[in-house]
Formats: C-alpha cells, structure tokens, sequence
C-alpha cells in the first residue's frame, strides 16, 4: 500500500506540476484560432519567435537550475518555480503588444527550466528500474492530458468571450495561471523531498503519509537493487557538471535521440488545433478535437512503457514506437490531396498519437545506465534540453508559405522519425556491446570494469 500512496503524493504532485506547466506553455495553440494575434498586433511568424524564446530560455537555464535544485532541495526549488511560472501566466492576461508577449514568453521558460528533469531525477531516486519507465511515461503523459484539456478547456472559456471585459484569451491565460498557483501551494503540504525524509516542506508531521519503517523500506529497495543508486540529492558544482558533459557520450546520445524524436512533437503542439481548423472546422470543433490526439497519445505511451518495464527492453521498445510513428506520419503524408475532412482527421489522430510515445522511455534507459547521481542529473537536463530544443525547431515546421496543406511539414516528419531510427539502432548496439565486453570478462575483472569512471556491476539495459 505504501506504493500507491508514494504514487499519489509524489508522481501525483510532480503531474499536476507538468500539467500545469504544459497548459501555461501550449494553451498559446488554443489562442491562436481566437483574435488573440490582432487584438496584440502581431504575426503567426511573431508568435513562432515568442514560442523559441520561450524554449531557449529553458535551454540556457535548464542546467543551472537543476544545480540549484541539488543544492536546497526539490520541494523549495520546485515550489518556487511553480509559483513564479504561474503568476507569469497570469499576468500574460494583460498583454498587449509584441514586447510584453515577448516578455512573458522569455520569463514563462525562465522559471520552467529544470522542472522535468528535475522531477525525473527524483523518481529515479524514489523508484526501482522496473518501476521508472511507467512511472516516468505517466509523468509525462501530465504533457498530453494538458494539451488535450488545454483544447477542451479552451472551447468552453472561449464562451466567456466579453464577459468583465476580457477577450476570450485574456480569460483563458487568467484562469490556467490561477489554477498553476494553486498548484503550487499544494507542492507546500504533499511534495516528499527524499526517500529517507518523506515530510513536505511545510513540516507538519501529520501530513507525513509515511511510517519510519515505510521510510526505510522505500530507501532499502533502491538501494538493494543497486547500491550505487542514491538516495540523497548530491551537490552539483558548475565544474563538475561541464565535466560530465565532456566526458559522458552516452548523455548525449540520450540527448540527440530526444531532439530528433521530437522536433516534430513541437510544431504538432503549437499548429495541431490549426491544422484540424484548416480540415474544414470551427474553432470550438478544431479544439475539442485536438483533444483526442493527446489522449489517444497517452494510451499507446503507457502501454509502451509499460511494456517496457515488464521486458526491461528501452532500445527496442523505441524502435518499435518509431517505425509505428513513421508509418502513421507516411500516410498523413500521401493523404495531404484527399477532400474528406473526416477521413483525413481520422488519420491525424493516428498520427499524433504516434508522436513521442517513447520519451519517457528513454529517459528510464538513461536512468538505468548510469550509476553517478550527479552525472544523472546533467544527463536528465540534457535530455529535456535536447526535447525542447526539438520543440525550438519544430515551431518552424508549418510556415505560412506551407498552408494550408504543409506538405513540406509532413514530408519534413517523415524524414526526422528515419533519423530518430538510426540513433535508437546506435544507442542499443552500444549498450549491447558493452553487456558484450562485461560477460567476456572474469567476474573480478567485471565488478571492476568502468563505465564513465564508475563500477559496473550490473549489466546495461537495451
């Protein structure tokens, strides 16, 4: 039973926060098909440099903002972004020009920098290997649930169109970003900060869920399973981290798998509503359909990871999510010239459900192959970099110029998903041939082979 109260309070705690973060940097999609472009006098094309604003400024910061992370802790430093990102998103209710969009983007991907990878590195901390890949998917399904109630969401606030004076969208920022700061003060009562001290940071005891033995237990079973996995968050110098970096290949392969496998994920979360609008429905419709891709994405990415976790494959699960992506992205692809609105949502329901089901997964096979806490925590910043650095790029993936067909889009996806085949082939031949060189080894000499200057004592998962 402690399990599912482990669930509930921290993977719990951690979704809502990606919920909300993904509802305060993707409900701009939702925007866009109001007159929210006029009303600030500005550009799809303005909107797009506003969106890679945003993901730069989580780019640069991301790394810094996970060592300040290990260094005062998850609750405080997790509360605090939540917080800040979520008074941001409420004041983009008054926007009213290029500047303060430009402003409100850069200080929204300021405070989010660090939270994903941030929350990975904990539920590594808190979970076994066989636990981590579902665990870490249903972390980041809160990313497609909030997409698809963002549209939901959306259809019904755009009701409110002129009520107390405000604009449909003015209506739709105030009421995401109060909902972000609520969430925030829920991270204050429930947020553990680390398997041995369960207690949130507002330091009531009665709000501990958790006995001393439970404590023990949840801090034994990691530790059982690896005792080279921490259960404290270490310390993280800035030398330290650009060692890591230079030293550590198999990060940055991680890295380059999740940039290319969602380039694409980015201009589908921005133009999604827009693309259905343009298949011939209102706005109302075009919202509340979107939504269907998102959840029809978080079906197949559970049942991937949890496929995963039961085979405790990582490489060839994401091949097999690939392959499917690419066939769906080849059919959108050939269907571009077809005149039945239906027919052609049909298959772009298939084909956003198939984009980035595996990102969680590959975030469990990095935490699974690397021992070092420290080397985990640059490791997991650089993933989340290289997953918005793809959402930088995919803004560009629908132009003005491409519409409203995007034919250049479709056939561009297509391309990125046979690239993402290559690197998970690389990745998994790496793995493998380092299981190689451990079993062709003497137990002694095994227990003192190094990877990344730590023991191996345990095989590589694939």
């Amino acid at each position: 039973m402690f399990l599912v109260r482990l669930d509930l309070v921290l993977l719990g705690n951690l979704m809502l926060g990606f919920f909300a973060l993904q509802l305060d940097k993707t409900n701009i999609s939702s925007a866009i098909t109001t007159t929210f472009v006029d009303d600030i006098g500005t550009t799809n094309n303005v909107v797009n440099s506003g969106n890679q604003l945003l993901l730069a400024a989580i780019v640069i910061f991301e790394i810094p903002s996970n060592m300040v992370l290990a260094k005062i802790g998850a609750p405080l430093w997790l509360t605090f972004e939540c917080f800040s990102w979520g008074l941001v998103a409420t004041f983009q209710t008054f926007m009213t020009n290029k500047s303060s969009f430009y402003a409100t983007r850069f200080l929204l991907g300021l405070f989010e920098a660090g939270y994903l990878a941030g929350s990975l590195v904990v539920i590594g901390m808190f979970y076994t290997e066989r636990e981590m890949a579902l665990r870490m998917t249903v972390l980041y399904t809160a990313n497609y649930l909030a997409v698809g109630t963002s549209s939901l969401i959306a259809a019904g606030i755009f009701n409110l169109d002129g009520v107390a004076g405000l604009k449909d969208w003015q209506w739709l920022f105030l009421i995401d970003g109060i909902f972000t700061v609520l969430v925030a003060f829920s991270f204050l009562f429930f947020l553990p900060k680390t398997p041995s001290w369960t207690r949130p940071l507002i330091g009531i005891p009665s709000l501990d869920m958790f006995t001393d033995h439970e404590r023990r237990i949840i801090s034994r079973r990691v530790i059982l399973e690896d005792r080279s996995r921490a259960v404290e968050l270490p310390s993280i110098t800035a030398k330290e981290a650009i060692r890591y970096l230079y030293t550590n290949y198999l990060i940055w392969l991680h890295a380059a798998i999740a940039f290319i496998s969602l380039v694409p994920k980015g201009g589908l979360l921005l133009y999604g509503p827009t693309i259905i609008k343009n298949l011939g429905f209102d706005k109302f419709k075009a919202n509340i359909l979107a939504s269907v891709c998102n959840y029809a994405l978080v079906a197949l990415a559970v049942f991937a990871a949890w496929v995963s976790d039961r085979t405790r494959l990582r490489g060839p699960i994401c091949f097999i999510c690939t392959v499917c992506a690419l066939v769906f992205a080849g059919v959108q692809y050939a269907l571009v010239l077809n005149t039945d609105k239906w027919a052609k949502y049909a298959v772009f329901v298939l084909f956003m459900a198939g984009n980035a089901t595996f990102q969680g997964i590959n975030s469990a096979w990095l935490s699974a192959n690397v021992q070092d806490t420290k080397a985990l925590c640059v490791g997991q910043a650089l993933i989340v970099m290289g997953a918005n650095l793809g959402g930088l790029a995919g803004q560009q993936l629908f132009r003005d110029d491409d519409a409203p067909r995007y034919t250049n889009g479709f056939l561009s996806i297509m391309c990125l998903y046979a690239g993402t085949l290559v690197l998970v082939v690389c990745a998994t031949w790496l793995y493998w041939n380092k299981n190689r060189q451990l079993r062709r080894a003497s137990e002694e000499e095994a227990n003192e082979a190094e990877s990344d200057g730590n023991s191996r004592k345990q095989k590589y998962q694939i």
